[in-house]
């Protein structure tokens, strides 16, 4: 992209405006550059020879041009204003919308500091250089000009002599322009990352003072603002330097005229009016010169800024509209994904060769363990993505030929995360929807078991939401966000994980509400917790990027596969109505491959040691190197299992579900954890503490020589 042609481009559609105000600047110009020569007739022509008629036609003829030139200096202020002003509103226009296009690649790689630095500083910064500088530009390079000529007209030797020391006034800076680029680079970067500090220390406030971890964000936010610092210094310097220089050369300039300029007059080859005249100009030419050398940072900066927005403009979306899209029909007859295969990147492989058919009208669940692919044949059934190989359609429409607004309005997708907009808790609901009534909200509301609750706050649907949704609780966001997709009125229904962070009795309500839609629309249902599956009209096993399995909740239990293990390890668990309190059967524990072999009422001894333990996202359970003294095992939830690598700082290893356990060597030894365990959402775990154990093992000595050779056998 090119700053200039850009420039052009957006004011060549108003040539009527772009003529007036280029005719205004050149008024001004001339005003400023023929003034002075009335200094040269007033002195030679009306003072030395006393003509006050001459002075009076003089002083009219200045009158009349200042009149002249505010009136042009007024219209050209107006026309800097349109024009400037439609430049910076479409530029911003099309960078909101280019961003709004893009796929879920390019928020991964651009966080959220990086993006409002270029809508706020880096725009500015345009901005500043459109208003003012290129105008300032455009002026004092045509003083210049025009100056040099009406020099060269008065006396041209001294113009000459001049003009080659002028030279000397843009060397500096031009020898300096490569160096203030790289530090305006240094320091936009340096306020990105400080910008994405501040957005992580906002939204992860209650982690970050839950884990007390206030003083690494200091140190961490203490860095950077050290680092803008120092950039700015430096920034700061270099720009006074290209300043300085100019100004020097300047004081050797006014030298060197005004001594060669004294000998002209003392050799009668010029006469003190001219001299006057040209002294006078000169100052006007020197200062404008002065004037281009100070705007050299500010074009430094908004190349680095246009630059910087030119990167995300030129950012094509993975994902994008086809030329002539289509419009999918009102009656949806099949799902389909073809042979289908899909990785993030051009390395990774997340999807391997998919094949399914979903009915219309029925109810359909994805499960498997993490990362087997499940969430993402979703995004692709959502066209977040498009496949590598393969087709996913509709109705034998392939997606990619389908337009977005006709997807959207056919199917709406409810995600885990459950985000609501900071507005009513009224227009999070309706959103653009401008067809559906008061009386629709309502009852989408009551069939996500929301509306009581909202009419029991003071003020109802008007009720305000702060902080993306953070100001409600995790089961109140996720009925809201399945009310608002109800609201639509969708014929596929999408849900990815909708239960995972909900109590039992919110998830038991979120299940009962499944079943009940399932004739009214179409619904895909990606779940890690089998319990929410058992009712699918059919039932898709992925494992490792492919589908291993598949049918219903009985057919594949009977097969003794993956579901059947997967179903195994969830089950034998039993879990209070507020979700505070949790057991587990003997049964349970003798599946667990340490216990294996023990006699039932042994293990209802052992189950007997567990205490309730409930999470919050970000809590850490077990850290790498400390002591370990407790067994869990996951009753709900997801855990992230991370480690210290050299060279590479904490990396997560594995993710752990309902039904996985973590620390059973704790059981024996007072070991140091070799991981650190933390809650990625809210969650229930069952643990027993190596006291409790040790002193069931005293009673029943055949428990630890069981568990020994189990556990030998692992390790």
């Amino acid at each position: 992209m090119s700053f200039i042609r850009t420039l052009l481009r957006h004011t060549a559609h108003n040539k009527l405006l772009l003529t007036g105000f280029l005719l205004s600047i050149f008024i001004e110009v001339a005003y400023f550059v023929a003034a002075p020569l009335s200094l040269k007739y007033l002195v030679d022509k009306a003072f030395m020879p006393k003509d006050f008629q001459m002075f009076l036609m003089i002083l009219g003829v200045l009158f009349v041009s200042g009149l002249i030139y505010i009136c042009a200096g007024t219209f050209g202020d107006y026309a800097l204003g349109r024009l400037s002003g439609d430049v910076i509103r479409t530029l911003r226009t099309k960078l909101f919308t280019h961003v709004q296009r893009q796929s879920f690649s390019f928020f991964q790689h651009y966080k959220l500091g990086d993006l409002v630095t270029r809508f706020s500083a880096d725009m500015s910064s345009l901005e500043s250089v459109i208003r003012h500088s290129s105008p300032l530009l455009l002026k004092e390079t045509l003083n210049i000009v025009l100056g040099l000529v009406m020099l060269a007209l008065i006396e041209w030797k001294l113009t000459l002599a001049v003009l080659a020391g002028t030279v000397l006034m843009f060397v500096g800076p031009k020898w300096l322009q490569s160096r203030a680029e790289k530090e305006q680079t240094a320091y936009k970067q340096a306020q990105e990352q400080f910008s994405n500090t501040i957005d992580e220390m906002v939204k992860g406030y209650k982690t970050i003072r839950g884990l007390h971890q206030q003083s690494r964000f200091r140190e961490r936010a203490g860095k950077q603002i050290q680092d803008l610092f120092s950039f700015g210094l430096k920034l700061h310097m270099t720009g006074s330097l290209m300043e300085r220089l100019p100004l020097a050369a300047l004081l050797v300039l006014n030298g060197t005229m005004i001594g060669f300029g004294g000998y002209l007059i003392f050799h009668d080859e010029m006469t003190v009016g001219d001299f006057m005249a040209f002294l006078t100009l000169f100052m006007f030419v020197g200062q404008s010169g002065s004037h281009l050398t100070a705007l050299l940072p500010h074009f430094v900066e908004s190349r680095v800024s246009f630059n910087r927005i030119g990167e995300i403009l030129d950012h094509e979306p993975e994902v994008s509209e086809p030329p002539n899209p289509a419009e999918l029909p009102k009656s949806i007859r099949s799902i389909r994904m073809e042979q289908v295969t899909f990785g993030y990147t051009e390395e990774s492989t997340q999807l391997s060769d998919v094949s399914l058919e979903i009915a219309a009208g029925s109810y359909v669940a994805f499960v498997g363990p993490s990362g087997s692919g499940k969430s993402t044949a979703l995004q692709l059934l959502s066209r977040f993505y498009d496949p590598k190989q393969g087709a996913v359609s509709i109705n034998d429409c392939d997606l990619r030929t389908v337009s977005e607004a006709s997807l959207r309005q056919t199917s709406a997708l409810v995600t885990q995360e459950a985000f609501l907009f900071n507005t009513t808790i009224r227009d999070n609901l309706l959103l653009d929807n401008t067809q559906a009534t008061e009386a629709d909200m309502v009852e989408a509301a009551k069939q996500a078991n929301i509306h009581r609750m909202i009419e029991s706050w003071p003020e109802g649907y008007d009720t305000p939401v702060y902080h993306e949704g953070g100001s409600l609780s995790g089961g109140e966001r996720q009925r809201l966000s399945l009310a608002r997709a109800l609201l639509r009125n969708p014929r596929i229904l999408l849900l990815d994980e909708v239960t995972s962070a909900l109590d039992p009795v919110t998830e038991a309500d979120i299940n009962e509400l499944i079943v009940r839609l399932r004739s009214r629309m179409t619904i895909v249902s990606v779940t890690h917790r089998l319990a929410s599956a058992m009712n699918a009209d059919h039932i898709y096993v992925f494992e490792n990027g492919r589908i291993v399995e598949s049918g219903t909740h009985q057919e594949l239990l009977r097969e003794h596969g993956l579901y059947f293990r997967l179903w195994e390890k969830q089950h034998g668990f039993h879990l209070s109505r507020d979700g505070l309190h949790a057991t587990v059967d003997g049964e349970r524990l003798a599946k667990l491959p340490f216990f294996q072999g023990m006699e039932l009422p042994l293990l209802h001894n052992i189950a007997s040691l567990f205490s309730t333990e409930t999470s919050k996202e970000g809590d850490t359970i077990v850290s790498e190197g400390e002591a370990g003294n407790k067994f869990y095992i996951i009753v709900r939830g997801k855990f992230e299992i991370l480690k210290h690598l050299p060279g590479q700082g904490e990396v997560r290893v594995a993710v752990l579900q309902d039904g996985d356990h973590f620390g059973e060597i704790a059981l024996l030894n007072n070991v140091p954890r070799n991981a650190t365990v933390k809650a990625l959402c809210p969650s229930v775990l069952l643990s027993v503490r190596q006291e409790a154990f040790q002193h069931l093992i005293s009673a029943y000595p055949q428990i630890l020589t069981v568990l020994q050779s189990t556990l030998q056998q692992r390790m």
